[in-house]
């Protein structure tokens, strides 16, 4: 009880300072009461888990969405993904007496942390996004992060929700001993593999001999089968097909369904999926998820866009694929535009950021609508180095490791230019401090609702 209330209160404190109490109320109640989460956990009547390598955040906060419909729920939101943060927004819905208010749960969960956390949670399904490989220093080659994933996993008698176009995440299908539904894109979305970029994945991990694709959506994500033995892409079970911002969903043999997306980007098209697929799976109907998707906000960092001046968009990178589906975003934007990308290496960064080489930035190199790039933060000169090699010219390109800075000069060379969009890239510790400086320039707007009167 007394971690209880020492989180609780820490929590109420950062919050009448103005902080985010994402994961420090958790972190002490932990220090205190080490087995505060079985104890919450215990009182959920249902909970859904999502993780996976890439796009854990954004699947999460569209799921929350459609399930608030039906009720309240815990949720972390702001993507606190390790146990202590699954104890703050435990902690957020409990009252003094440590009851807690609300049953269901909707939780993004560590791929490294599912193992630790699964025993303590009625997790019902689980959402994997997708398998690459991250942080070297936390998680190892794929191999290590599929070993955790299967670890978590078979400590639950969950329903799993899975990549169908990820070899990776098949594998845990194949393995895991648990029912499965496999979402998936349309054949017609596949194209040929066109640049020679870094692939997770590549073999067969049934019989070890490299994959066969007729076709790649991104990353090692595609329309593979191993020449050697019967493992293949399984027919999805959730099929979407895109046009226009709208997403047609076909459930096995039911009639089709269209979802507006609220979000862009064709890694965003996986990731309304996955959570419409999950929704489904646990017993939404259309209707409900529709409000949902209409009714999503997106989270710090995620193709996050500011009324600044000129305009900006904020998104986190941490690993080569994730990386990769991010600046193919930015290079499909239309018209010219500036390219800011602040690198950090502390622990919630990783340590070893050698993946930059793995990552394609020679696509940006070869855009010459990007107008210039500049490099910031801890390790703003080995990103300057790798965008050297990438091929960038050098008078396209700034090193300014301070943040505030750089951001200042980003939009003077903005306007300089005639208000250049201003799309800016940072790994975790960078992404929060640059939030908020964008937060502080954007343009004021009067509400409408200010020139209304009121009513009594």
């Amino acid at each position: 009880m007394f971690g209880l209330w020492i989180g609780k209160c820490t929590a109420l404190l950062l919050r009448l300072a103005g902080r985010r109490a994402t994961s420090l109320p958790g972190k002490l109640a932990l220090r205190f009461s080490p087995q505060i989460l079985s104890k919450l956990g215990r009182q959920l009547e249902r909970c859904i888990v999502v993780t996976g390598t890439n796009g854990k955040t954004t699947t999460a906060n569209l799921l929350a969405g459609m399930l608030r419909t039906e009720g309240p729920l815990v949720h972390n939101a702001e993507g606190a993904n390790m146990t202590q943060g699954l104890v703050s927004a435990l902690l957020a819905h409990t009252d003094w007496f440590g009851r807690l208010q609300v049953k269901t749960a909707v939780f993004e969960i560590d791929e490294a942390t599912l193992p630790q956390v699964a025993p303590d949670l009625p997790i019902r399904v689980v959402v994997v996004t997708n398998v690459f490989r991250d942080q070297l220093d936390r998680y190892g080659e794929v191999d290590g992060t599929l070993s955790k994933l299967l670890t978590g996993i078979k400590k639950t008698d969950a329903m799993l929700v899975l990549n169908a176009d990820d070899p990776l995440a098949h594998h845990i299908g194949l393995t895991s001993g648990r029912r499965c539904q496999y979402f998936g894109l349309a054949r017609t979305h596949a194209g040929p593999l066109t640049r020679h970029a870094m692939r997770d994945g590549a073999f067969c991990l049934s019989c070890g001999e490299r994959l066969h694709y007729d076709g790649h959506f991104f990353g090692q994500l595609g329309l593979y089968k191993c020449p050697n033995c019967d493992f293949m892409r399984p027919m999805p079970d959730f099929l979407g097909r895109v046009e226009h911002g709208t997403l047609e969903i076909q459930q096995n043999n039911l009639p089709r369904v269209r979802f507006q997306l609220p979000t862009r980007g064709m890694f965003n098209v996986y990731n309304g999926l996955a959570a419409i697929s999950a929704a489904r799976v646990y017993g939404l109907d259309a209707q409900r998820i529709a409000r949902g998707l209409a009714a999503y906000r997106p989270p710090i960092g995620r193709m996050q866009v500011f009324s600044t001046s000129p305009v900006s968009m904020l998104n986190l990178i941490k690993n080569p694929a994730g990386c990769d589906s991010v600046l193919e975003a930015v290079c499909a934007e239309p018209g010219d535009k500036l390219l800011w990308i602040a690198i950090n290496d502390q622990a919630a960064d990783g340590r070893d950021v050698s993946w930059l080489w793995d990552a394609d930035f020679e696509q940006v190199a070869e855009d010459r609508r990007i107008h210039t790039v500049i490099a910031s933060g801890m390790r703003a000169e080995d990103m300057a180095l790798r965008l050297k090699y990438a091929g960038l010219p050098v008078e396209r390109l700034r090193v300014i490791p301070d943040l505030d800075a750089s951001l200042q000069e980003a939009f003077a060379i903005s306007r300089q230019y005639g208000g250049l969009p201003v799309h800016c890239l940072a790994t975790y510790t960078a992404l929060y401090p640059t939030a908020e400086w964008l937060e502080r320039s954007v343009t004021p707007v009067v509400p409408l609702a200010a020139h209304r009167p009121s009513v009594s």
